[in-house]
């Protein structure tokens, strides 16, 4: 099984600006892609540890307790990786409201025979490509793509962090298919999701030719294919 991954920032954002993030695991077959929201504060980090903290456990999000457990572990992360005595005022202030982010887990399961789960919050979409045919998750078309997709919130900042009333919402999407030997399988976030809907199999192929070349992908945010936003994905190949 072959893994290749990607992102590149917003064109005229410095790489490190990338509000997205992904994490991987080949060993345990976990995987998960993550959006952050550009109207809060520090939200690629929160992306990043939300990612991070799926994979590196066993969380059945089928279980609303581990859904929980998974993210007062991101959330622990998120919160201890901020200087917030070193902030500046305005960036105290909007920090103090949390950050935002979609959430795509996937994990693959070996039994009689090779399945997937896979667990959604927003627009980060997942495909299953088979030979003539795609699966998509949770969005079914691109019309489906709004301005307001659901978002997982990391909970306050200091000084508000320890507010009793603090208790995240439960709204995971779910899917649950089998996996053939010649699958490919796409985990990416909303602007390339829309792309792969709009083209299948056509647009997945032209995704991994340039898959190393942002110049491929700031071309075709600046002729407007792709909106110009953060460009990240997961592709993984069975054959």
């Amino acid at each position: 099984m072959a893994v290749k991954t990607f992102n590149f920032s917003k064109a005229g954002n410095r790489q490190q600006e990338s509000e997205d993030s992904f994490a991987f695991d080949q060993s345990k077959e976990r995987y998960a892609i993550c959006d952050g929201a550009s109207d809060s504060i520090f939200s690629g980090l929160w992306a990043s540890c939300l990612a991070n903290s799926f994979v590196s456990d066993s969380f059945n999000l089928d279980n609303e307790e581990d859904y929980f457990l998974m993210l007062t572990d991101a959330r622990r992360k998120w919160f201890s990786s901020i200087n917030w005595a070193g902030l500046p005022w305005n960036v105290k202030n909007k920090s103090i409201r949390g950050s935002y982010c979609t959430f795509l887990g996937f994990s693959i399961v070996r039994d009689d025979g090779t399945y997937c789960d896979a667990w959604a919050v927003g627009d980060s979409c997942l495909f299953i490509f088979n030979q003539d045919d795609f699966l998509s998750f949770p969005l079914k078309s691109p019309d489906d793509f709004g301005v307001h997709p659901d978002l997982v919130w990391s909970g306050y900042g200091h000084p508000m962090n320890e507010r009793k009333e603090y208790k995240p919402d439960y709204r995971v999407k779910r899917l649950s298919t089998e996996i053939n030997d010649d699958s490919k399988i796409v985990i990416a976030t909303d602007a390339l999701s829309k792309y792969i809907m709009e083209g299948g199999e056509e647009s997945l192929n032209k995704i991994v030719a340039n898959i190393d070349s942002r110049e491929f992908f700031d071309s075709m945010r600046s002729n407007g294919t792709i909106k110009n936003d953060d460009l990240s994905a997961i592709i993984i190949s069975f054959s």
